[in-house]
């Protein structure tokens, strides 16, 4: 993207600022399409690289530069077992829990069949059964 004022005159080194554009002056932006914008905000500058070394920690201990790898815990045959019967456990307990769950859903499903079938009887009964009398005394 190159930047040149108004008049056309490039700024030099693509930045605002320079001798080729005053201060308060809106600048003409050009991108890589040939497309063109007026701003009157500068461009920022480009940043600066900071080469600021950090001290290291003053901590007292000695870090070489050989860093010694932590050393590896190995489980003992009984310490496995352990973690395995262990696993084993949770697994079987989600397992029991899904089962249930799967038994109390087909408990509700058989009880809705239940209370469904009772109400066919009850509006079957009600709609076949003899004319209602009418009257108190009817022979």
């Amino acid at each position: 993207m190159t930047y040149s004022t108004p008049t056309g005159h490039p700024s030099q080194h693509g930045y605002p600022g320079s001798s080729l554009a005053p201060e308060g002056q809106p600048y003409v932006l050009t991108d890589a399409f040939g497309r063109t914008c007026v701003s009157s905000a500068p461009v920022p500058a480009p940043p600066h690289a900071v080469h600021a070394q950090t001290p290291a920690p003053a901590c007292g201990c000695s870090h070489g530069s050989a860093h010694t790898p932590a050393p590896q815990h190995r489980l003992s045959p009984a310490a496995m077992v352990a973690v395995g019967a262990g696993g084993v456990l949770v697994v079987g307990a989600v397992v029991v829990a899904l089962l249930l769950s799967v038994a109390v859903v087909a408990a509700s499903v058989a009880t809705c069949a239940v209370a469904l079938a009772v109400c066919a009887v009850v509006m079957r009964s009600l709609l076949t059964g003899p004319a209602p009398h009418r009257g108190r005394y009817r022979r």
